[in-house]
């Protein structure tokens, strides 16, 4: 079995290859083919929507203390790439605008994960969202919106229905069912935890099945056996060199 580029997504931009979520390692899927990027979305203090995974800045950036707690003209001060290699000391935190009009001069689908934390505003980020999308010349058929929060899907759900909807587990619970209207195209988990019950039980209702983060391809062999249609990976090129 041959992995083609369109069963692969990738995870914060091409995360192994250049720092996460900044705008080359967006570049970098459609350099390496694929068609699908995975990113993160939050909103900074002054209530931008921006690209970026963590609570803190600590790991990302050279900057200290909660991305919810930082104007955006303070965040674009900051180095969003030194951390991964100095050649990269000149990224900065992208807004979502900015990377939705690279994932449009791409051609690419994108992901957006709808990061929360327990402070978060869930319905301001949303709303935040909507409006970027809204402006954006992207076409809403490329975008799927994901996330852990149930709330923020249901947000999604009545307030943007025509937005393709996944639900994010760590582990498909037993009743994931009850929660079926909150997702329209696909359910996301971690490859580590899924059974091939529960991906018939997925595949059979419908909807997609897609598995985050694994980075070494014979761990998930037998899975794409069970029906999984996609692996978010940090770096798809070993996937597409992989010996099947």
């Amino acid at each position: 079995m041959k992995i083609a580029p369109q069963q692969l997504c990738g995870h914060r931009g091409v995360a192994a290859h250049a720092p996460e979520n900044t705008l080359t390692s967006i570049a970098k899927v459609r350099e390496m083919g694929l068609s699908w990027v995975e990113v993160d979305v939050q909103l900074t203090q002054d209530g931008v929507p921006v690209v970026f995974h963590d609570h803190s800045l600590q790991r990302c950036t050279n900057g200290a203390g909660a991305l919810k707690d930082t104007a955006l003209a303070d965040l674009q001060q900051l180095d969003a790439g030194g951390h991964f290699s100095p050649k990269f000391g000149y990224e900065r935190v992208p807004t979502l605008m900015a990377v939705l009009a690279q994932a449009h001069r791409d051609a690419l689908h994108i992901n957006l994960e709808i990061k929360t934390y327990p402070d978060s505003d869930i319905p301001a980020l949303c709303r935040a969202i909507f409006a970027c999308l809204s402006a954006s010349p992207i076409s809403t058929e490329k975008v799927l919106v994901s996330s852990f929060s149930l709330e923020a899907l249901a947000i999604v759900r009545d307030e943007m229905p025509e937005l393709a909807r996944a639900i994010l587990w760590e582990t498909i619970p037993d009743n994931w069912r009850d929660f079926r209207d909150l997702a329209t195209f696909s359910i996301h988990c971690n490859y580590r935890h899924l059974t091939q019950e529960k991906a018939k039980a997925v595949k059979d209702s419908g909807l997609a099945l897609k598995c985050y983060t694994p980075n070494k391809p014979v761990e998930v062999e037998a899975l794409w056996g069970w029906g999984v249609d996609m692996m978010i990976t940090d770096d798809p090129s070993k996937y597409l060199a992989h010996p099947y």
